[in-house]
């Protein structure tokens, strides 16, 4: 996953592309976006800035304001009339027809040219000084998830972790601390799925290397896979339960459980702990 993206920065500005949605939910191109990041304590004004995908170029208007360490997002299709879900309002707004009318709209967009490829693709942005940074993908990550960049001092991209599948106008949910090897906590251990409402349930909580993809499966002591809890899941930090039942939904005996932990990605992590399920 490290190859799918990359970033070329320009050094000299505070305005940096920070999220980037390539393949849009569902099957309308409208619904594609890019985030920009203002890394400054102080607005800026980006009018006369470039926005430039493939073969378009969008001037920014002025007084198009970002605000101190804020947001702004370039839609391809801001807002729709009549209203509808086939923008970006639409879709990650209130349906008004209007942006910023709503809580949901609470930072600045715009609308701007772009055709954004699954396969591959750059889109730039270009100051008054000419200076020119890239976002430049070969893959996309899914139907509906972003592209995040890790931190506003790196130039290293990973797909978007949250539920949504993307964050416009919010913090990138892979901006967090990562763990140098794969790091796992297992509680309750025991735990008793028995349905009587206590310790039904085990948690596993994982932070993992940078830009890892998780798996975590679970074992009998005969080495006998029982549940695959996730398998090669873009993660960071976060949590999965299980509720004592196999693949094949059957509630497993009681007994003692291997339970196997591994990140893939730029470093390669295991991490084996037991698991035992008891009966109250």
């Amino acid at each position: 996953m490290t190859d799918w993206a990359q970033q070329s920065i320009s050094l000299t500005s505070d305005i940096i592309i920070n999220e980037a949605l390539v393949n849009e939910p569902g099957p309308n191109t409208k619904l594609e976006w890019v985030e920009l990041f203002n890394t400054d304590s102080m607005e800026h004004d980006l009018g006369s800035w470039l926005f430039a995908s493939k073969d378009d170029t969008t001037s920014i208007p002025s007084g198009t304001i970002i605000p101190p360490r804020g947001f702004l997002i370039v839609a391809r299709k801001l807002v729709s009339i009549p209203p509808d879900s086939i923008s970006f309002e639409g879709h990650w707004g209130d349906r008004s027809g209007v942006w910023g009318d709503s809580p949901k709209e609470d930072f600045p967009a715009i609308e701007a040219e772009m055709s954004l490829t699954n396969s591959g693709g750059t889109v730039s942005l270009i100051n008054p000084e000419h200076n020119i940074q890239s976002f430049t993908w070969d893959k996309d990550c899914g139907d509906g998830v972003s592209f995040e960049r890790i931190s506003p001092e790196e130039d290293e991209w990973f797909c978007c972790i949250d539920s949504n599948k993307c964050t416009p106008g919010k913090k990138n949910s892979v901006s967090v601390e990562y763990s140098d090897k794969i790091e796992l906590k297992i509680f309750p251990n025991p735990f008793s799925p028995d349905g009587d409402g206590f310790e039904d349930e085990v948690t596993f909580q994982y932070a993992l290397p940078k830009m890892a993809e998780l798996s975590i499966k679970i074992y009998d002591v005969k080495g006998r896979l029982v549940k695959t809890i996730v398998e090669n899941e873009p993660q960071v930090t976060g949590e999965k339960t299980w509720d004592g039942r196999d693949d094949k939904n059957r509630m497993v005996r009681v007994g003692i459980y291997i339970v196997l932990a591994e990140a893939k990605g730029i470093t390669n992590s295991v991490k084996k702990m037991t698991l035992v399920v008891a009966k109250r």
